[in-house]
């Protein structure tokens, strides 16, 4: 009888052992904190309830940027979805979907100022675009950290109170797979030199254009490389109590400057958060590479701003002095380049039979040019939990309790329902960002042309 309860005990803690070993830190690491992190994070738990998510986020701190968001019905959709019924912390009568309409602007003309002359050339009144059968909506737009913050609220609406969802300053370094476990293991450094390893039962990437992550995947040999497109934009906020008031665009009217000697030439302004907030946007050609733009300071970035539009009115330069170094964001315009020779090309969403994937501008970074990037960012994000979460439900079983197969036969499945609308939208993306560069009239017919990609674009 000894012998035999001995034999018990020891298989007993074997078993345990071995669970225990196998037992990962997280369900879900998501490599990036930004906008598409965050919302990943935020759909994931707000369709699974019991799942542990865990966000790596290389920046030591979440700063406000001088980005302005462009969210059409699509996004819109797609954060009704993620948010859900989410409270805020703030006031438990207001839900956090409704601060996000509070917050956003809907967008509704368009004033066009030549700058050779100072004469308005043309007045766009924005027309609404179809949404599913919810009648007609047109775009809107919201300042980058305003989301980022209900976001961030979301997610600590979704985690338990002693629970922290986000490691700043956790830098990506490598992966490994253990197939005998059905494990990621994630490799970080945290600090000057430390280094920190976490396990997971799936890995995502979503640290954008310049992802760490795509790198080590390879799909057919090789993997997407940045197209830039010889184009610098840069992106401010300034106080309106510090602008003339003459200049301070009504809500939901931008005025664009465009110069007609140079098509590429741009400047906008808009007014935001209740005209408390003036947004500036500027695009300009340059032959500078993405690799010296980003190495310039702020006070650098400024002084090359005002240079490249030294010709343009007063008026403009003087918001650009209004700028303080720290507020001005700057980056190329640029792409993640596709196999065109592929009829429906199947993008780089993840590796073989390991449990990782790719998603929003890590696999499909694409031109600002349709102001979708964000947009399909939200989609993948929903996308994503509601697979996940109809996966979990048909196993009739708790996220941890998911096979690696099964966790893989979603991840195909994301892929399947993904990759042909995104396919699309890259596609007319990069097509209208050439367009802009040539003639106005180009672009109005492109658009026309293609009426039925738009409809079907917003009623996703």
């Amino acid at each position: 009888l000894l012998t035999f309860l001995s034999i018990i005990w020891t298989v007993t803690s074997l078993c345990t052992h071995q669970s225990t070993k196998h037992h990962p830190d997280h369900d879900v690491i998501i490599v990036g904190g930004s906008i598409c992190g965050l919302a990943t994070a935020v759909a994931l738990k707000s369709q699974i309830s019991s799942i542990n998510v865990q966000i790596c986020e290389r920046a030591t701190s979440l700063r406000p940027t001088g980005a302005l968001l462009s969210l059409f019905p699509n996004g819109v959709t797609a954060l009704k979805n993620i948010l859900g019924g989410l409270q805020t912390t703030r006031d438990p009568k207001v839900s956090l979907f409704q601060m996000l309409s509070q917050q956003s602007v809907p967008s509704q003309c368009t004033i066009i100022k030549q700058v050779e002359t100072g004469q308005v050339t043309d007045v766009r009144v924005v027309k609404s675009v179809e949404k599913s059968n919810e009648g007609k909506s047109p775009g809107r737009f919201i300042l980058w950290y305003q989301l980022q913050n209900i976001l961030l609220e979301a997610l600590e609406a979704t985690s338990a109170a002693d629970v922290n969802c986000m490691s700043l300053g956790c830098e990506f370094q490598t992966y490994s797979f253990n197939n005998s476990t059905g494990l990621i293991r994630a490799t970080f450094k945290s600090g000057e030199n430390t280094i920190v390893t976490k396990t997971c039962r799936l890995l995502i990437g979503a640290d954008g254009i310049r992802s760490t992550l795509r790198p080590l995947i390879s799909q057919s040999g090789s993997t997407p490389q940045i197209r830039s497109y010889k184009r610098i934009i840069y992106r401010a906020l300034i106080d309106a109590k510090d602008v003339a008031p003459d200049l301070i665009p009504s809500i939901g009217t931008a005025v664009v400057y465009k110069s007609a000697t140079n098509v590429g030439q741009i400047f906008k302004l808009q007014s935001c958060s209740e005209a408390k907030t003036i947004a500036l946007t500027a695009t300009v050609s340059t032959e500078d590479t993405e690799e010296v733009v980003r190495q310039w300071h702020s006070s650098e970035a400024k002084s090359n701003w005002r240079n490249a539009f030294s010709d343009f009115p007063t008026d403009v330069l003087d918001l650009i002095d209004l700028c303080p170094p720290c507020s001005v964001y700057t980056n190329c315009v640029s792409d993640l380049q596709i196999n065109d020779k592929e009829q429906i090309p199947t993008l780089c969403w993840s590796q073989g039979d390991e449990p990782l994937l790719l998603i929003g501008d890590a696999v499909h970074g694409m031109t600002p040019s349709l102001g979708q990037g964000a947009n399909v960012c939200m989609e993948d994000a929903i996308e994503l939990a509601m697979i996940m979460r109809q996966t979990n439900e048909a196993a009739d079983t708790s996220i941890d309790g998911l096979t690696h197969a099964q966790i893989m036969k979603a991840i195909r499945r994301f892929q399947s329902v993904r990759n042909d609308r995104v396919v699309e939208i890259h596609c007319s993306s990069r097509n209208q960002a050439s367009i802009k560069l040539s003639a106005e009239s180009s672009l109005k017919n492109y658009q026309e042309k293609n009426e039925d990609f738009f409809r079907r674009l917003y009623k996703w």
